[in-house]
């Protein structure tokens, strides 16, 4: 006999052998590994850090104030609430925007090089890395936010504008693959050896 657990519920099983099935509780599908989880993921972060290079160079935001343009990017956005002695919004932006994009892209990237390259790690110390890159994951998109909800509210024409630019667009993308890639992943795979 074998005990298996849904992924999705965690409803656990007691099975002969290990054949795909629907789960009973939450009609997943119960399968042993998830086909090429490791090969999508490891992709899609791939993906992820090409999109994190423009959401770091182009404009996140434009701003017209009586037909003048004012493009910024998201680490200018970041020195001019310090430069306007707003401490706290600067280090939330930069923290939300850069550190931790930065972060989970990096863990996911070694938690995947890990399982092909021997790591000195316990499996136990990878699945808290990834649990923590689940956990800090949902603080990504506090810039899209910000800019969507401006952009919303402030639109007097000729006057004053804002409008999301192209960063804005390639950070929500990135935020997007990530969480995809992050889901994707079956961390089963990293406890077999």
């Amino acid at each position: 006999m074998v005990l298996i657990s849904c992924k999705n519920c965690h409803k656990m099983y007691e099975k002969e052998n290990f054949e795909d099935f629907v789960c009973t509780r939450c009609n997943h599908k119960v399968q042993k590994r998830i086909k090429n989880s490791l090969q999508v993921s490891f992709a899609l972060t791939i993906c992820a850090i090409l999109l994190y290079i423009p959401a770091m160079i182009y404009p996140i935001m434009e701003v017209t104030t009586l037909g003048v343009k004012i493009q910024s990017t998201i680490l200018e956005g970041v020195i001019s609430f310090l430069n306007m002695n707003s401490y706290f919004i600067a280090i939330v932006v930069f923290t939300a925007s850069v550190v931790i994009p930065m972060i989970k892209l990096l863990g996911l990237l070694f938690i995947f090089i890990s399982l092909k390259v021997n790591v000195k790690m316990s499996n136990n110390r990878k699945i808290l890395i990834f649990k923590f890159i689940e956990a800090i994951g949902k603080w990504s998109m506090i810039d899209i936010y910000v800019v969507a909800l401006l952009a919303s509210i402030v639109q007097l024409d000729e006057i004053f504008n804002i409008k999301g630019g192209i960063a804005a667009t390639s950070f929500a993308l990135m935020v997007i693959v990530t969480m995809i890639a992050a889901n994707r992943f079956d961390t089963r795979i990293i406890w077999d050896e």
